[in-house]
């Protein structure tokens, strides 16, 4: 389904990421892990090579620079040859009551979240115009729809990220890019250790829809459909991949 195509992955050394990474290799796609950590990335490209996944590379990126971006870009294309999808994933949380909230996690949370795939849609686009040809797809969250209580800095981001994914989608419809969101539902990985048992337990029993797998390889289910050829046609939508968690809304 992709052979010959590269894909670049931010914050992919673990979690979703990690996940989409495994999904995409696996279809034969070229992948470009990236994450601020170069053993991380390094651990998991061996991981995911013992799991079946080939063509396997990594660069270390910090998603809140700009340049940074544009050379994981260059990377990609000039390791592989071409730059073909791009995914914006990378996601932090520092959460807080509304009126406790510091500016400081305000700020990191919406560069994380919200300018650095800004960034990294401007980096990937920019060379996917020259080929009149691209994905882009943005990592959202349910939390962007609904608004969660002590997140006002992350659910406020994953909103925008929503927003910007129209906007982008418009903008390079006409060179035959495509941007699309998915939104994930609850999934219980690194981003809740610090929510109290009780609450994850609560949160899950909520979902209307069980399954037996992990909820990360239904993003990434999710993300390889919108990265295929059969997605030519869906472009500025966001999928959310959440159980019914947000059946209603």
């Amino acid at each position: 389904m992709f052979q010959g195509k590269t894909a670049v992955i931010t914050g992919s050394a673990r979690g979703i990421g990690k996940a989409i990474a495994r999904s995409l290799s696996k279809r034969g796609c070229k992948v470009v892990l990236s994450d601020l950590n170069e053993a991380n990335c390094e651990a998991t490209a061996k991981e995911l090579a013992q799991d079946g996944g080939a063509n396997l590379l990594w660069k270390v990126c910090d998603v809140t620079s700009k340049a940074q971006n544009k050379e994981l870009a260059d990377f990609a294309l000039e390791k592989t040859g071409s730059l073909d999808i791009w995914i914006n994933n990378a996601g932090v949380v520092e959460d807080d009551l509304f009126l406790r909230m510091s500016e400081e996690k305000w700020d990191k949370v919406h560069s994380v979240n919200l300018k650095a795939a800004f960034f990294g849609t401007q980096a990937a686009a920019k060379l996917m115009l020259k080929n009149r040809k691209g994905r882009i797809i943005n990592i959202g969250s349910v939390s962007g729809f609904y608004g969660n209580g002590g997140q006002a800095n992350y659910s406020s981001a994953k909103a925008g990220l929503m927003a910007l994914t129209k906007s982008a989608a418009r903008e390079f419809a006409s060179r035959n890019i495509t941007v699309n969101c998915v939104a994930s539902g609850f999934i219980a990985n690194d981003f809740v250790t610090n929510v109290p048992e009780e609450i994850v337990k609560s949160i899950l029993e909520s979902i209307p829809l069980k399954i037996d797998r992990n909820p990360e390889d239904s993003v990434a289910s999710a993300v390889a459909f919108l990265a295929s050829d059969e997605a030519d046609w869906i472009t500025g939508a966001t999928l959310r991949v959440d159980g019914g968690m947000m059946i209603g809304f």
